[in-house]
């Protein structure tokens, strides 16, 4: 598995990109409060309580709150050091690169991963790697949620709190990506992000 942690970070368009985001963390924590509050309790309420959910990608922690407020067990990992410290408020966060979640913690440790938004930086290729490591650290039939951007087109933008790189993808095309990571495709909700609800392996 290739070592990200040890790249040069300038040569790096996810670690550019995350790194944005401490110049207006608390402004982001703000401006995302109250998005997804159904899907999360969609997802807390697809598994036993109390089940061990990771928040792959947690940003500044809202989900994992929520989760914990659910009667879940919750973790986090960011790259962005700033939403890691802000995390940890909430539930048990490190700081990881999605790249090498599946070094980080033994197969099978978890009964759901939560994915929203965080592969949104990843080339396609690093996300079908992602979502490999995803299939081994989940239990038998465990869940995952993972959404991705639909529209627009992949490369930089520029957006008002900066510049990141974002990975467009065609819907069809990323349910297929979930499926050939070891998956079943339970659900999927089309938008601007194309939402996949999966089961992994029984």
């Amino acid at each position: 598995m290739t070592s990200y942690s040890s790249k040069d970070p300038s040569s790096d368009p996810v670690a550019q990109s995350v790194a944005v985001y401490s110049d207006s963390a608390h402004d982001y924590a703000a401006t995302h409060a109250t998005k997804m509050s159904a899907a999360v309790e969609r997802f807390a309420d697809s598994l036993p309580k109390p089940s061990l959910i990771l928040d792959a990608g947690c940003g500044p922690g809202r989900d994992l709150a929520r989760f914990c407020a659910q009667g879940h067990v919750a973790r986090g990992i960011d790259l962005n050091p700033m939403f890691v410290d802000m995390a940890n408020a909430h539930a048990p966060t490190s700081q990881c690169d999605l790249r090498e979640i599946g070094d980080r913690f033994p197969a099978g440790t978890f009964d759901g991963i939560w994915a929203a938004a965080s592969l949104v930086h990843l080339r396609e290729a690093e996300t079908a790697e992602v979502l490999g490591q995803f299939a081994r650290l989940l239990r038998p039939c465990g869940r995952l949620y993972a959404c991705v951007r639909a529209t627009g087109r992949s490369g930089w933008l520029d957006e008002p709190d900066g510049r990141r790189w974002y990975t467009v993808w065609d819907g069809d095309t990323f349910v297929d990506c979930v499926a050939h990571a070891g998956f079943e495709v339970t659900r999927v909700d089309r938008g601007p992000f194309v939402e996949v609800w999966a089961t992994g392996g029984c």
